[in-house]
């Protein structure tokens, strides 16, 4: 189990949980100056991206790629598997195949999709259902062609209107049949939606391949009401190897938010080191 932490790449311009840095290299310095083993990258558009660049920062500063998010396509760009519009779909879907070859560059991490499943018409929400459905299939479907996962990440119900709780998103992948389809839980979601985080990762534990960590309220671990002891202990049962990423908001103030990204390190590695040497 390793610690990773959210960041934005130069691409996204809007507000997300993830930090951002002066620039690229500045951003993974300061992520990997506190001691965090990777990143997930949230951005908008691989093709504009110094790919090489990017290897040799993650190369020097010891980081590695865990997963691909998906926010800023959303946030950003609008962009949904849901839209009622068939040409936004259809764009989504292009989208999401360059963040697939981008995580395929990276040592196949998964894409994680959240908010990116978009919104079921309250009108007809079984229209809705198969929209998602075969866009889902159509996207998992190529990213097996490259040997990457896609993460579907249930969220809370003030959020999105569909895959709520860990076990909505348990019988979706059942019934999805996507091999490489997984989920991905987040600490934050699970404290709302789940009878606990913990009981969470059980029901998950044969289809887990990454974790958000933040605390209630998108604050930093350690700072709202979520026990993390337990948790880290359910992980630890399920004999879970992946990353947990913080994914918190952001305060305004750059100094803030790389101090809050110490402050999740310094908690999440506390849970860690609480499990004894054999965790990593």
């Amino acid at each position: 189990m390793k610690l990773a932490y959210c960041i934005v790449l130069p691409d996204s311009s809007v507000s997300l949980a993830a930090y951002r840095g002066s620039d690229l290299t500045a951003t993974l310095e300061d992520i990997a100056g506190l001691g965090y083993d990777g990143v997930e990258l949230f951005v908008r558009r691989p093709q504009r991206l110094d790919i090489k660049e990017l290897k040799d920062v993650l190369k020097r500063t010891g980081l590695e790629v865990c997963g691909i998010g998906t926010a800023p396509l959303v946030a950003q760009d609008h962009l949904t598997l849901t839209d009622p519009d068939e040409n936004v779909r259809r764009r989504s879907i292009e989208w999401a195949r360059e963040l697939i070859d981008l995580a395929a560059e990276f040592g196949h991490g998964p894409v994680g999709i959240g908010k990116f499943r978009g919104q079921l018409p309250a009108d007809n929400p079984v229209t809705g259902w198969q929209w998602l459905k075969a866009s889902l299939l159509e996207i998992c479907s190529y990213a097996e062609s490259q040997d990457v996962l896609i993460a579907l990440e249930p969220q809370e119900r003030r959020s999105i209107n569909n895959i709520n709780s860990t076990w909505d998103g348990v019988k979706w992948l059942n019934q999805l049949g996507a091999p490489n389809a997984r989920l991905l839980l987040d600490t934050y979601h699970m404290a709302l939606e789940d009878e606990s985080p913990a009981a969470g990762i059980f029901q998950a534990q044969n289809v887990l391949a990454h974790v958000h960590a933040s605390d209630s309220g998108r604050t930093v671990p350690g700072q709202g009401s979520i026990d993390f002891a337990p948790i880290f202990k359910a992980l630890q049962t399920i004999g879970f190897q992946g990353y947990l990423s913080v994914e918190i908001a952001q305060p305004s103030e750059p100094s803030q938010a790389l101090q809050a990204a110490r402050q999740a390190w310094e908690h999440l590695n506390e849970q860690l080191k609480a499990l004894g040497p054999t965790i990593k």
